[in-house]
């Protein structure tokens, strides 16, 4: 004959008991934990901050590229001139030459901005160069 202790139990198949319910609940902690991480670490993320303006680790900056082209037959030299402005006292900008319509590359250059918001120089490009001309971006700001 089963004791008082063994009728009390729920010792039903298929029953989990106290543990199942407190397994799912730090589950579940977990992953919201996970989440709220996430999202407090979020802004401090290179490239997953928000959208605004280009991100320097946490300084802003606003830059500007223009260049013009003089070639003759296989040669031909890129005058750059462009801006920065931002949170830091110096900028390394590497800027690249394109042809416009085939999006080949055609120079790189990489200025130090120290002290100023300029920056410009000449480069020589590989030529001959197509007929929609040159596109300057800057694709690269340390």
């Amino acid at each position: 004959m089963p004791t008082h202790e063994w009728t009390l139990a729920d010792d039903r198949p298929g029953m989990g008991g106290p543990r199942k319910g407190r397994k799912a609940l730090i589950a579940v902690l977990v992953i919201v934990g996970a989440i709220a991480l996430f999202v407090v670490l979020r802004p401090f993320a290179p490239g997953l901050g928000e959208q605004g303006g280009p991100k320097l680790g946490h300084r802003t900056y606003n830059a500007k590229v223009g260049c013009q082209v003089d070639s003759s037959g296989d040669s031909g030299t890129v005058t750059i001139d462009g801006t920065i402005s931002g949170d830091a006292p110096h900028f390394t900008v590497t800027v690249e030459v394109l042809d416009a319509a085939t999006k080949q590359r055609l120079a790189v250059r990489t200025f130090e901005v120290r002290g100023t918001t300029k920056f410009g120089g000449t480069t020589p490009a590989q030529a001959p160069l197509g007929p929609a001309g040159i596109e300057c971006r800057i694709s690269k700001v340390v």
